[in-house]
């Protein structure tokens, strides 16, 4: 084998610890030791949890090592500690530690083949994605101008008043005005299909990465704000259809009835997901429909009672003629995300601190704290556990494996309906800005403006930090300060959306638009059939390009099929 510097090879090459092939995110660490020892080791993505563990080890062997997170370990003889540290392991890396040699406290490993470039293959991905999509624009650009100089040829040679004539025909049919369908706000629809397609992509798996997973506890990923970003979209849509129905003079209380209808519709298709493969005892209640269904009643219920049309806006270059349109909405939603807040803050769930909203398990163990082990998620937890049943929750979140939890939470549990109103409703002022202000600046301006809002707030509440301020950013709480940050990168994916695509034209959105426009049908698609060939395919020990491989082929054939139902003019919706 080549030699590479004092390394025996690139460790994606040998993938091999103890007889065992390495899977992603793993690593290989060798202790040699003359003496019975064992190895304990912690996550740094553990808060505060002691250390466990790991193996045994009477003579010298190898130790698997998960790598999402930096690692803290310990090396224990009969005597107590040998030598401990914290090491931030590589994917497919190979490390040792002869314990023999230790002379000091700190143990640091030694590398013996350097660790793969684990996110080398989104890069790839990435440049593919963009290359065919440039090769698509030039094609198509080529073939419109093969196409007009065929045309322009065909007509040249008639006479100066034919010519004329045709012209004349053509500038009149150019001057006529959109048609409704035309002049919707096409962003919404590219923003929508964008969040949809996001959506399919992690919860096919996200090539193995941890960045496109959902948080163990605290924090933020690309995983965490899909769903934030789709409810957003949903707000946006719920305000133009709602506007557009009571300005035909359509009774208020008919258009909560179909509002009423959709959210009981989301809920069953939500719960049917749910049911597939599994008895009614152990049905998923909680989930995203149901979620989406829930803060989509409520914010439609707000709407439909107080949503003022176009006619009754008062006129005049108001800067506050968003806010005065939405006032009263604004004021019910902010009443019952403070509701959350004070629940989450002031109540204790039984046997646990008042205030606690962390995971449980181990958490906090490290600094002798035993107490919280049936606490995840505090209040809220306990709140779900007691209306909706254990074996009716997720049992298995993204933080039991880490915190080794021993009571289920769901993150889409009901506390948190409250506070992901915030949410939708930031989407419904989108478009109410839209409403209020005819042009395209004031429109722009508006929503960079709420976009600093939300995120300076969402920010000073988490003090900026992962696991500081009063009020962490967390997706499995559907915290405030992460309904802020979200709703914050949604205000502004939608002014530079609006500004490319309605304002300037630069760009078209497809295939996104066509998912848009289908974004229901194509989530609850992907929900059922993505254990089936050819939307999953099982590789064994894979990497993360063989999974990234065919998650974004998932992705991209739900795109084909959304481009087929545009095609048909099939448009699915409740």
């Amino acid at each position: 084998m080549k030699m590479l510097g004092n390394f025996e090879n690139v460790g994606s090459f040998i993938r091999n610890c103890n007889g065992t092939t390495l899977k992603y995110d793993q690593a290989c660490l060798e202790i040699k030791t003359n003496e019975s020892v064992t190895f304990w080791s912690q996550y740094e993505e553990c808060e505060d949890c002691m250390l466990l563990e790991t193996a045994r080890i009477p003579t010298s062997r190898a130790v698997i090592l998960n790598t999402v997170s930096p690692l803290r370990y310990a090396i224990k003889n009969g005597n107590g500690v040998i030598c401990s540290g914290t090491y931030e392991f590589g994917e497919y890396g190979q490390y040792s530690i002869n314990v023999s040699e230790v002379t000091k406290d700190e143990c640091l490993p030694r590398m013996t083949a350097e660790p793969d470039a684990a996110y080398l293959p989104i890069l790839t991905a990435v440049v593919v994605l963009l290359s065919m999509a440039t090769l698509w624009y030039i094609v198509k650009g080529i073939g419109k101008r093969v196409v007009a100089g065929r045309l322009y040829s065909r007509y040249f040679a008639r006479e100066d008043n034919e010519l004329g004539s045709e012209t004349r025909v053509l500038t009149t049919e150019a001057s006529v005005p959109r048609s409704p369908t035309r002049s919707r706000l096409r962003s919404l629809d590219i923003f929508r299909g964008f969040s949809i397609a996001l959506m399919i992509f992690v919860n096919a798996g996200g090539g193995g990465y941890s960045v496109f997973s959902h948080s163990t506890w605290n924090g933020l990923t690309v995983a965490d704000v899909v769903f934030p970003w789709f409810a957003f979209a949903m707000g946006e849509a719920l305000v133009l259809s709602l506007n557009a129905r009571l300005r035909t003079s359509m009774p208020r209380m008919t258009a909560f009835g179909q509002v009423a209808r959709r959210s009981l519709l989301l809920s069953l298709i939500g719960i049917c997901l749910s049911s597939v493969g599994v008895s009614w005892a152990g049905v998923r209640l909680p989930g995203v429909l149901q979620r989406l269904a829930a803060m989509y009643l409520v914010v439609g219920a707000l709407e439909c009672a107080f949503m003022r049309t176009s006619q009754n806006i008062t006129p005049g270059r108001s800067l506050f003629r968003d806010i005065a349109a939405g006032w009263q909405q604004w004021l019910a939603t902010i009443l019952l995300v403070a509701i959350q807040v004070c629940i989450t803050l002031s109540v204790a769930a039984p046997g646990c601190p008042k205030g606690y909203s962390g995971p449980g398990g181990l958490h906090r163990t490290a600094l002798g704290d035993f107490s919280l082990q049936n606490c995840t998620a505090g209040i809220a937890g306990y709140i779900d556990r007691l209306i909706l049943g254990p074996s009716h929750l997720l049992s298995r979140g993204t933080y039991s494996k880490i915190y080794q939890t021993v009571v289920p939470h769901d993150p889409e549990g009901i506390l948190g309906i409250l506070s992901g109103i915030l949410v939708v409703q930031a989407g419904a002022h989108t478009t109410r800005i839209m409403l209020a202000y005819n042009h395209a600046r004031a429109r722009i301006m508006r929503w960079v403006f709420w976009s600093v809002v939300f995120g300076v707030s969402g920010g000073a509440l988490c003090m900026f930090s992962k696991n500081g301020g009063v009020i962490p950013i967390n997706k499995n709480l559907w915290s405030v300060s992460y309904c802020l940050v979200t709703a914050s990168m949604a205000f502004f994916i939608q002014a530079v959306l609006y500004f490319l695509v309605d304002l300037k034209t630069k760009w078209g959105g497809r295939p996104l638009y066509y998912a848009g426009q289908n974004a229901l049908f194509l989530y609850v698609g992907s929900e059922l059939l993505k254990r089936h060939f050819p939307l999953y395919v099982r590789v064994a020990a894979p990497a993360h390009a063989q999974l990234l491989a065919t998650h974004a082929a998932a992705m991209l054939m739900w795109l084909a099929v959304a481009v087929a139902l545009h095609r048909k003019r099939i448009f699915i919706s409740l």
